[in-house]
């Protein structure tokens, strides 16, 4: 009986895999429809006043979400008062109105349920609201004040001060910020992407620098937003000319961001830290998205180091010889300007020197040695396909239309993506690697223990020590 009732689940057992292997001998002949994908549109309405708004109507749920973009950003803040933006994005919200006091602003919206978050990067501010469509009058009231009428409350503003130069201080502890920061000054050097608040520069900054900052050069046209949701169009449309009818234009205009010139010292930068691992990055002055070449850029470099598991430095730094966690490429911003090229990771101490070298070598390889026709095919599939899954929500469909209208890109862009990205050419990829990976002209950070480490990055040009004091 026993040896019956193995046999049969021996038999149970191995029969899916008979039929698995039958099945997979003939995986070739089965054929696959066309993917037929195409991007979800937004209503486009533009204001008398100079907003531009980007509707998209979703009844599923009672629910409506605001985001925005706003024509304002660290790019344009004084390098002596660098952390101005920053602070000034998040004191927009938490610093109430001229009609409301921030602790009642606080209050307002936690008692319908809402969130309104502001913010200030380096070529954008966002404002967002997410609200329930029954209390779509109040949000929409609290929103549009914040926007005409916000208050910068004082109280809040040396909170925020504060609470900024204590974050500062502790950057000193944190690696990987860091070796970001000393990155970004040492490849945008002269230029207001370079520029990295200090406790110092904090300290100088008052509250009328943040109301002067924001009430002076931003206005309806320095608007762009997206309402997601549970509500009508058309009369969304009208609430909002009706909300921003007396938002008067700004007083000024930020300058365009300066052009970013390629001033790099190739070398290596040092930060004694005594720690077991060294934290690193790598790179030069990148492309702008803009660039007809970007598209042929960004294939080859997911097979470089954007492409996981699958990119080539994965498979040699890490697969292969373990030297890191982790290890990553990719070209940065571009919206406006040109970006960075930018390779990292963290790896022993001991290995500070070979992971640099295998790095290098894999640059060097994709540039001499070009990339297979198999690579190629890869690379194209996974960024066409992982392309749909950036509108699962409706989120991420409005800040696509409003990244698009922000940086003014072709209105076609989403549309022809997958396109684009099908046509890249083995040609135009090895073209891209040998145009934009300068393997000898990076400048290599390296944040780790100077007395281990010396010795192993000497080779790859003059060593620079940053000095930073603890503060």
């Amino acid at each position: 009986m026993t040896k019956r009732l193995i046999l049969l689940l021996a038999f149970l057992v191995c029969l899916p895999f008979a039929a698995y292997a039958e099945t997979a001998q003939n995986h070739a002949d089965i054929k696959y429809p066309t993917l037929d994908f195409k991007p979800p549109k937004t209503v486009r309405v533009a204001l008398k006043n100079g907003m531009v708004l980007h509707m998209l109507e979703d009844h599923e749920l009672p629910l409506v979400e605001i985001a925005s973009l706003v024509r304002i950003g660290s790019a344009w803040e004084p390098a002596e008062k660098s952390g101005l933006a920053s602070i000034t994005g998040h004191l927009w919200r938490s610093g109430g109105t001229k009609t409301v006091a921030p602790g009642d602003m606080d209050e307002r919206l936690a008692f319908i349920g809402a969130q309104m978050e502001t913010s200030i990067g380096a070529e954008s501010g966002t404002i967002g609201l997410k609200v329930l469509s029954k209390d779509i009058d109040e949000g929409l009231a609290l929103f549009a004040d914040a926007i005409k009428n916000p208050a910068f409350d004082e109280k809040r503003f040396a909170t925020l001060k504060d609470q900024m130069k204590e974050a500062l201080r502790r950057e000193y502890d944190e690696p990987d910020a860091l070796v970001e920061r000393e990155f970004l000054k040492a490849v945008f050097r002269g230029h207001p992407f370079g520029q990295t608040p200090t406790p110092e520069t904090v300290e100088r900054i008052t509250v009328e620098d943040c109301r002067a900052f924001y009430r002076g050069h931003v206005g309806p046209e320095s608007f762009v937003i997206g309402i997601a949701g549970d509500f009508d169009p058309k009369e969304m449309t009208a609430r909002f000319e009706k909300m921003f009818a007396d938002f008067k234009p700004a007083a000024k205009k930020f300058p365009p961001i300066p052009k970013v010139e390629d001033k790099v010292k190739p070398g290596v930068y040092l930060l004694d830290k005594d720690l077991p691992q060294t934290a690193l990055r790598m790179g030069h002055i990148g492309i702008s998205r803009k660039d007809p070449d970007f598209d042929a850029a960004r294939v080859m470099n997911y097979i470089l180091g954007g492409g996981g598991f699958s990119s080539r430095l994965m498979k040699e730094v890490r697969t292969k010889r373990g030297l890191a966690y982790a290890v990553w490429s990719y070209f940065s911003g571009g919206d406006s300007e040109k970006g960075a090229f930018i390779l990292g990771g963290e790896t022993k101490t001991e290995s500070t020197g070979e992971f640099i070298s295998i790095s290098r070598q894999q640059m060097n390889d994709v540039i001499e040695k070009g990339i297979t026709p198999e690579e190629l095919q890869q690379a194209k599939e996974a960024i066409i396909n992982s392309f749909i899954f950036a509108f699962d929500k409706n989120a991420d469909v409005l800040g696509r239309y409003l990244w698009i209208e922000y940086y003014r890109m072709p209105k076609d862009y989403l549309e022809t993506f997958r396109a684009r990205i099908d046509a890249i050419t083995l040609d135009q990829a090895r073209a891209a690697a040998k145009k934009y990976l300068h393997p000898d002209r990076m400048v290599i950070i390296a944040v780790g223990n100077a007395k281990k480490v010396d010795g192993k990055l000497a080779e790859f040009g003059k060593i620079t020590p940053i000095t930073i004091e603890a503060r």
